[in-house]
């Protein structure tokens, strides 16, 4: 069994602390609703889930960071509190993005086709769904208990975005710890 590795966006210690302050915002509207809340050192945009990788691809997602990205650094707020999955009992609380969303966008699709280049298979075949994680729910909840949620409008950013990261994510009683390994910066 390898690494469990993923590629991120980071964000600012003022936006993370903005995140903090929706999240208490959603915390306090769940009432008795049990989750369990992502520390805001924790808070991480992920592009690309690598799942379980073995020493040569990591070696491979290393290389394919091994160059900047030729994409100028741009800005994203967070807006707009939303569930996974789709549909039935809501699992994941996230925070969505308001502004930057198309130069994510062309990021992650950068980073994804660089990737795919060197052979490192991804870790999982779902669609990019831009977000940030805020809670996972303990419990199942039925989806109207939580669907007022959807109308909270606070925000946190901008976070300017001038790299992406590698991180390898080591499972603990706490909760993850997130061990960065590679970065590549973007430069126009």
């Amino acid at each position: 069994m390898g690494k469990r590795l993923f590629i991120a966006v980071d964000v600012d210690e003022k936006t993370r602390a903005q995140v903090a302050d929706v999240s208490a915002e959603v915390r306090q509207s769940l009432g008795s609703v049990t989750a369990s809340w992502v520390h805001p050192e924790r808070l991480h945009l992920t592009l690309y889930f690598c799942g379980d990788a073995d020493p040569a691809a990591e070696q491979r997602i290393v290389e394919a960071l091994a160059t900047p990205f030729a994409e100028a650094p741009f800005s994203l707020t967070f807006s707009g509190v939303g569930f996974f999955p789709d549909h039935g009992s809501p699992r994941v609380v996230w925070l969505g993005i308001r502004d930057g969303l198309d130069s994510l966008r062309r990021l992650q699709d950068l980073l994804a086709r660089r990737i795919d280049r060197r052979g490192a298979q991804r870790g999982s075949s779902e669609t990019f769904s831009p977000h940030v994680t805020i809670a996972r729910l303990r419990a199942p909840v039925p989806r109207a208990r939580v669907a007022h949620l959807g109308r909270i409008q606070s925000s946190a950013g901008p976070a300017r975005i001038d790299r992406v990261t590698l991180y390898e994510s080591r499972l603990s009683r706490p909760g993850p710890v997130y061990v960065p390994l590679a970065a590549a910066l973007l430069q126009p």
